[in-house]
Parts: structure tokens; C-alpha cells; sequence
């Protein structure tokens, strides 16, 4: 997506690609690789976040959701990286 893209938008793939992350069962490459796109997506996305000015209330409750979303996913990713590969899925 590019920079005109809505914070909507924005949001709704942000919260796709936090679902797929909390997959059960899912192999450690697997999760790295979704956070690392997460990452990625998030990175090409400051822009947008930075000019969007005044945000919606239900907007506003979405990206708090998120952040929420996203500081659970830290503190697994925390764990996983604690886990020695070889006991990992």
C-alpha cells in the first residue's frame, strides 16, 4: 500500500497480519517472518501514521487495540526467542 492509502486500510491489514502471528501451532520461522513483515509493513507505513492528524473514535479505539495487540505479541516473541530452536515447533 502506499502513502494515500487510508488509516482504515491501514488498520485492517495491520489487524490480518496480527491474526495470522497468534496462530496456534505455528513454527518459530513462520512467526519470525511474520514479525518481521509486520515490521517491515509498519516501517512503510510512518508516514501516513504521522500525517493522519485527527483520528475517529473508532479509529482511535483500533489503534489502541492494536498497540495492545502488538505489546502481547513482543512479550511472545520474548518467549519464543527464550525457547531453544530445537524444542520449538
Amino acid at each position: 500500500m502506499s502513502d494515500t492509502s487510508s488509516i482504515g486500510d491501514i488498520l485492517q491489514r495491520v489487524e490480518r497480519m496480527l491474526d495470522a502471528l497468534q496462530a496456534p501451532a505455528q513454527s518459530s520461522a513462520d512467526f519470525k517472518a511474520g514479525c518481521d513483515s509486520l515490521h517491515a509493513y509498519l516501517d512503510a507505513q510512518a508516514g501516513v501514521f504521522a500525517a493522519v492528524g485527527v483520528l475517529s473514535e473508532q479509529d482511535k479505539s483500533r489503534v489502541v487495540a492494536v498497540v495492545e495487540r502488538l505489546a502481547k505479541l513482543q512479550k511472545q516473541a520474548e518467549t519464543k526467542a527464550a525457547i531453544p530452536t530445537d524444542l520449538q515447533k
